[in-house]
């Protein structure tokens, strides 16, 4: 990716930015969210408490941002897949299943906004405050 000067895009830490690709461990990733999401699910269908439901939260966010911290592209398949596996939940039990699906989407919009937008911004801003000095 090419910023507005003809200049490669580089990511905080510097590096310039990968082109957006999908591989095998994206996959991958999305797959082991799935499964991760339908326990997770199976969980809140068995116990019903609130702690159950807030564990969709942690289980989905921790992990994600763990996984994105390596390649942000896996973090995106983990969330997906953990947003995904709600769909087919929604068989068993349709609030439980489009709960996990809504809520693991919208806490996948506020990740992409904080750590993808922020980051690129500040990276920007880095970048023209070593170019000015």
């Amino acid at each position: 990716m090419e910023n507005k000067n003809g200049e490669k895009a580089v990511n905080p830490l510097g590096k310039p930015e990968p082109e957006f690709k999908l591989d095998v461990l994206t996959f991958i990733f999305a797959f082991v969210g799935g499964i991760i999401s339908w326990f997770n699910m199976l969980l809140i269908l068995n116990y019903m408490e609130v702690w159950a439901y807030l564990s969709i939260i942690f289980v989905s966010s921790v992990p994600g941002v763990i996984i994105a911290y390596k390649n942000r592209y896996w973090g995106y398949g983990f969330m997906f897949g953990f947003a995904i596996a709600g769909i087919p939940f929604m068989i068993i039990d349709l609030f439980i299943g489009g709960y996990t699906f809504a809520t693991t989407l919208f806490i996948f919009i506020i990740m992409w906004l904080l750590f993808w937008k922020a980051w690129r911004s500040l990276s920007s801003i880095k970048i023209t405050d070593r170019q000015n000095q």
